[in-house]
């Protein structure tokens, strides 16, 4: 056993200066500390697309002119809003009096104050303000009262049900720049409320709304991200303390994923970025790296103590052996993350640049902590054998026995090399195909567990307020209105209700449709049949910006710098197919074009004074119905491009390492044929996709492709040394073939515990990166050998190598043949 210790000058770097670097990762780590705690999570859902894209700005001129971001809908049940007695929209109003007195609500609209405002509607003098007291009728609950019936009609989808039983009451948020409160405390508020029904003989309120969703439901996202960091870090830890029985190993993997951790959040708090819905797995993704990438250090040092027995010699060895191999492994990881900042989806793009950036740190940490860990000396028979455990040396039960079956494996690849790489060449032709006819989950609500309250609030609003799906038309107005402009604003919203899509498929709900269409030019439509109709519609509307206040901005604006705009809410099913989705809003958008496109529109609202900035259709279709129809198609459609560019980018660093372009090109079929077969699947199947699995691609690629890249090298170390095909494969297949398996035990932990998350991409990225893996330990132990044995040639020396096509293999003796065979010897 040679045990002679190097020289300084013969270490290598990080081993001859480990205290400077580990003083100076301990620097980075307190300079790090407190800003990582200061990562903030960005809630924006038009944040998902990039600033200059149409569905981004209109969105954000939408929100700009009516708040429709700061609106809530909070819901009740009550069988009795319709009783004759008036007790029904007594307790309405009472409910909405109490929401108003929330802070933050800025005010709140419900059928009482429809109520209210008819009552004085009834009588010119209250209508104008000589008088506030209300009536003590209430004319909604006349059935003979023409008006009320109209309103009633208008409001249906809005206010309440048809069946009257589900009433609604739409609460205006104060904006957060305005507001002496949180959003998050203003939803609190507004949950004490809808949980106090109960007290009162009703179910528990319901609340929707993009305030909801974000708040509410992102929250959950940023606690599963903090959660799955621990819970990743915790079981991957104890899969090195209880399944390698390495206590000194087990505590450098926790450190190193820690440190990685704290100081790739400080760098993005430095570099003034904010986590989103896709990265909120930032943690675990880290922490699966960071593993993975040990374990590999980890068995190399294990195979340098067997043959040395010293530490300072055996850590010498395994980095001169290993740091190419982990250095590309990480460079690849970033490659494949990078990927993805050719995506036109902003958090995807952030998301993959945030990766990137944490496996170079991962790979920093690694070399500038474990030399220093690996060496430190400390009493560790104590703490170690209470826990069965060894602390300088790993124990792996069974190790000779997987090794017998990773030959074994190799046995199966040499015997049918041509029929695996004809099988995986035609499982890949057949897998992208169907990956061609993936199906996208335009349902965002589906996004979140069944049983989630935000999701049962949203199913009653589907099922019996006529649709989830909440749009908008914005039209620009004359700074006056007319007459003559409401009814070419009716007439649009005529055409749009007539919108009729042929059935594609089978379904209950029949073909999609839009489900209401409303907007001021109703409720003035109806006031004209009352005493007001002989006012001017000015009149008319300062009338019920009286009774309503500052909700009437929610349908119309005032006129600021000479321009006004008005707001045709549409309503329509969320649940329902992308193309569906995709041709109701495209009809929508040819309807509302053509009407607007005609001269006397342009007099109208005197497009010509309004400067370039505001030059937009002249009227925009937006709202988020649309933005998140969009969302996920773009997300999917971009997947490709990413996956082709992380594959030229892995093959091209692949062929530095290597220095052989096409070992590398044999590298990326086994690696991109699982996430390929994935996405097929779904594909053949008709499973719709989200977010989780529309970037599985290019991750798992840059991942699963560090076992490759280990291999090849040992691979090419081997030929260089003279040593034949067959000796070579089993050399790499017996060695990196368990850091393989073990490295990827550890991927498949770490990303299955993203399947305790609440949130469904999460969920759905964690299971199908495991499964990723799984199909990629499968391509390197079975796929990668067979190719590099059709392809390599013998060379013309080479050591006598065991026969690893025939049965001898069984009984071979591949412990001292990888011994003999390894340059650590």
């Amino acid at each position: 056993m040679n045990s002679i210790t190097p020289t300084p000058l013969q270490q290598p770097f990080f081993i001859r200066f480990r205290w400077l670097c580990f003083g100076l990762s301990m620097l980075l780590l307190a300079a790090s500390w407190s800003a990582s705690r200061q990562l903030s999570f960005d809630r924006s859902l038009q944040r998902m697309f990039a600033p200059d894209d149409p569905v981004r700005t209109d969105f954000e001129f939408l929100q700009s002119k009516f708040g429709v971001a700061d609106l809530v809908v909070f819901a009740y049940r009550d069988r009795s809003l319709w009783d004759s007695d008036g007790n029904g929209l007594a307790r309405l109003k009472n409910i909405r009096e109490r929401i108003e007195a929330v802070p933050g609500v800025a005010i709140a609209m419900d059928l009482s104050k429809i109520d209210q405002m008819l009552g004085q509607l009834s009588q010119p003098l209250r209508f104008l303000g000589a008088a506030k007291n209300e009536t003590a009728s209430h004319p909604m609950l006349d059935s003979k009262n023409e008006l009320a019936n109209a309103f009633k009609k208008i409001f249906e989808g809005q206010t309440h049900s048809r069946d009257g039983e589900l009433v609604a009451i739409a609460c205006l948020l104060k904006p957060t720049a305005k507001s002496l409160v949180s959003t998050k405390d203003t939803l609190q508020g507004l949950r004490e409320v809808a949980n106090s029904l109960s007290e009162e003989g009703l179910q528990r309120g319901l609340l929707v709304g993009q305030p909801v969703m974000v708040e509410e439901g992102f929250d959950e996202i940023e606690q599963d991200g903090e959660r799955l960091g621990w819970v990743s870090s915790i079981s991957l830890a104890l899969l090195i303390l209880i399944g390698f029985r390495s206590l000194r190993w087990a505590i450098v993997t926790i450190v190193v994923v820690q440190w990685s951790l704290i100081v790739t959040r400080g760098l993005l708090v430095w570099l003034a970025w904010d986590l989103t819905m896709v990265s909120s797995m930032l943690s675990s993704i880290v922490t699966v790296i960071g593993v993975a990438t040990t374990v590999h250090w980890m068995l190399g040092y294990q195979q340098a103590m067997r043959e040395h027995g010293v530490p300072i010699v055996a850590l010498t060895a395994s980095i001169r052996r290993l740091w190419k191999p982990i250095a590309w492994a990480c460079i690849t990881d970033a490659i494949g993350f990078a990927s993805l900042l050719f995506a036109r989806v902003g958090p995807v793009q952030d998301y993959g640049a945030m990766m990137a950036l944490a496996s170079l740190v991962v790979l920093i940490g690694i070399l500038v902590l474990v030399p220093t860990l690996t060496l430190l000396p400390l009493a560790s028979s104590r703490l170690a054998k209470p826990l069965g455990v060894s602390f300088e040396l790993l124990q792996i039960p069974g190790d000779s026995v997987v090794r017998r079956c990773l030959v074994w494996l190799l046995n199966v690849a040499s015997r049918w090399p041509s029929a695996i790489a004809g099988g995986s060449v035609a499982l890949a032709v057949l897998a992208v195909a169907g990956s061609l006819r993936l199906q996208v989950e335009t349902d965002f609500i589906k996004n979140f567990q069944a049983d989630a309250p935000l999701v049962i609030a949203y199913r009653a609003v589907e099922e019996e307020l006529g649709g989830a799906g909440v749009w908008d038309v914005v039209l620009p107005a004359p700074k006056v209105l007319t007459q003559s402009y409401l009814d070419q604003v009716l007439r649009i919203q005529q055409r749009l209700i007539a919108i009729e899509l042929p059935e594609t498929t089978a379904s209950d709900a029949g073909p999609l449709r839009l489900t209401k269409v409303m907007s001021f030019a109703d409720t003035d439509m109806a006031s004209r049949k009352s005493i007001l109709g002989n006012l001017s519609i000015e009149a008319r509307l300062l009338g019920m910006r009286q009774v309503m206040g500052d909700f009437v901005d929610t349908l119309i604006t005032k006129t600021v710098d000479g321009k006004r705009f008005l707001r045709v809410i549409l309503r329509s099913r969320e649940q329902a197919e992308a193309t569906q989705k995709e041709k109701l809003i495209l009809a929508v958008r040819q309807i509302v074009e053509e009407e607007t496109a005609g001269q006397q529109w342009k007099a109208w609202v005197q497009l010509e004074e309004s400067p370039a900035s505001d030059q937009r259709s002249p009227a925009i279709v937006s709202g988020y119905y649309v933005l998140l129809s969009q969302l996920v198609s773009s997300v999917v459609a971009d997947q490709w491009r990413c996956f082709a560019v992380a594959t030229l980018g892995i093959w091209i660093a692949m062929s530095l390492a290597l220095r052989s372009p096409a070992l590398a090109l044999l590298a990326l079929l086994p690696n991109a044929l699982p996430s390929l077969c994935i996405l097929g699947w779904l594909g053949w199947m008709e499973v719709r996709v989200n977010l989780g699995a529309a970037m599985i691609a290019a991750v798992s690629m840059g991942l699963s492709v560090d076992s490759s890249l280990h291999y090849l090298i040992r691979y090419r170390q081997e030929r260089s040394q003279g040593n034949s095909l067959d000796g070579s494969l089993v050399a790499a297949q017996s060695e990196i073939g368990m850091a393989i398996l073990l490295s990827t035990v550890a991927l498949v932990l770490g990303f299955g515990s993203l399947a305790t998350s609440h949130f469904l991409p999460t969920i759905v990225f964690g299971t199908t990166a495991a499964i990723s893996m799984l199909g990629g330990l499968f391509g390197n132990l079975v796929i990668l050998p067979a190719l590099l044995r059709l392809t390599q040639s013998r060379p013309a020396r080479s050591k006598e190598a065991p026969d690893v096509t025939g049965d001898s293999l069984s009984g071979m003796q591949f412990g001292s043949t990888v011994a003999n065979s390894s340059p650590m010897g």
